[in-house]
């Protein structure tokens, strides 16, 4: 007849419990991380989440629209409907 414990000790079940709950989290964490470098690269807007005034500023600015339009398009983003 042997003595001891078996099955790793007498912490050989809860340490497999708490293995298992650090892998868990660890992969949770590595796919959380992936998404997010997913989301970073495919990104639409190469700086960052632009709003449509930030927008019409920029196109404003860069010569696309005149101050007419400009104006125009501001009053309808400012009170849509």
């Amino acid at each position: 007849m042997m003595m001891g414990y078996g099955f790793g000790g007498p912490w050989g079940v809860v340490g497999m419990g708490i293995s298992f709950i650090v892998h868990g989290l660890f992969l949770f964490l590595l796919i959380l991380a992936a998404i997010w470098l997913f989301r970073q690269v495919f990104r639409k807007d190469g700086d960052g989440e632009a709003t449509a005034l930030e927008i019409l500023k920029r196109r404003y600015a860069g010569g696309e629209i005149d101050q007419a339009e400009y104006e125009r398009m501001k009053l309808v983003l400012r009170n849509p409907g």
